[in-house]
């Protein structure tokens, strides 16, 4: 009898509450994974995440089937039986999330059983948030995640995220400046730089998604929990559609500037003002019938003679030079003029 009130006496104060309040530190836009405990006797009963004190505490998350996971917005509740454990994944993390948090089994005959976490949101501007990172099939690639000094002396490790799932990893790191590598990844946490680098090797395309350096406090134990610290977008490409990509946005680029340029050389064109071309001024072929009253013929002086330099040597022979020369009307009726065609067209005058 004494025993049975003793148990009864002990599960009436977990079930209002009891015990002591134990912490959780989270990031901003980061993630937290909370491992509830229960007793054994309590697998087959619904559990619950809520916030507030365990008198007001309403429901965040909900489930009332074992060994599935049930998802309600950034929540996350899978019920492992056969540990006896319950985790709760909570995503995006803000500052609003900072505060009081109940593990709960709820219990028909009697008040549920509450377990409390306290949840603390620290914010850190030398932290980053994501990180994207590119990669070709069959190279390697490397990237380093910072991460606040309160959670130094953690393990780190690297784990990849499916949908809404847990973020599942194969290794962790507890040494400082110590590489550890498992399979394709290699892992090395320089807690002096506050550093956590990861390398994949050998990348192929099953390997894009995401991923997240975090770091676990105690999770082996009964109150353990995994942060999420920052996120890592991987995107693992083809080569050869690498260069071949590379190729068409040259292309792209180069037609893109040509047809500027004409463009613009047109409307250059288009823009220039036209110009004025002088009237050419053809002396008619009688000058003496047209020519105006007011023009005045020039005389012998105004002529313009072209000195020829014999000593220009065969340079010379074949310029064609026109000599005009102005020669006094003829007093005598006799004196005529000829024109032989046959002469190209020149003018002979005859001898006085």
């Amino acid at each position: 009898m004494t025993v049975k009130i003793l148990l009864f006496f002990t599960f009436y104060l977990m079930s209002v509450g009891g015990g002591a309040s134990r912490e959780v530190a989270g990031y901003p836009g980061g993630g937290v994974l909370i491992k509830c405990k229960y007793e054994r006797s309590c697998t087959s009963n619904p559990k619950y995440f809520c916030k507030s004190s365990w008198t007001t505490c309403g429901d965040q998350i909900k489930t009332g089937v074992s060994n599935e996971r049930k998802n309600t917005g950034r929540f996350s509740l899978f019920d492992n039986t056969r540990a006896a454990e319950f985790w709760v994944l909570i995503r995006d993390l803000t500052v609003e999330d900072s505060g009081t948090y109940q593990c709960a089994v709820d219990i028909e005959w009697n008040k549920d059983l509450y377990t409390p976490v306290e949840l603390k949101i620290k914010e850190d501007l030398d932290q980053k948030k994501s990180i994207t990172v590119n990669g070709h099939v069959g190279e390697s690639v490397r990237a380093s995640c910072k991460y606040p000094r309160s959670s130094s002396s953690k393990p780190r490790f690297l784990c990849r995220r499916v949908g809404s799932a847990d973020c599942n990893y194969k290794a962790s790191v507890k040494e400082s400046r110590r590489w550890i590598k498992e399979g394709k990844f290699s892992l090395y946490d320089d807690r002096a730089q506050q550093t956590f680098t990861v390398s994949i090797d050998n990348l192929t395309n099953e390997d894009s998604g995401e991923y997240w350096c975090g770091a676990e406090s105690d999770w082996e134990s009964d109150h353990g929990y995994k942060v999420y610290i920052t996120q890592i977008k991987l995107t693992v490409t083809d080569l050869l559609i690498y260069i071949t990509g590379g190729l068409v946005i040259m292309v792209i680029t180069l037609l893109v500037a040509m047809t500027a340029f004409y463009k613009h050389k047109k409307n250059a064109k288009k823009s220039k003002a036209p110009v004025e071309m002088t009237p050419l001024n053809i002396m008619p072929t009688n000058p003496r019938e047209n020519i105006s009253k007011s023009t005045e013929i020039p005389s012998a002086d105004d002529c313009i003679y072209q000195e020829i330099d014999e000593q220009q040597g065969p340079a010379m022979e074949s310029t064609v030079n026109t000599i005009y020369s102005t020669a006094e009307g003829p007093t005598d009726p006799s004196v005529y003029s000829t024109i032989d065609e046959s002469t190209d067209n020149r003018i002979l005058l005859s001898p006085p």
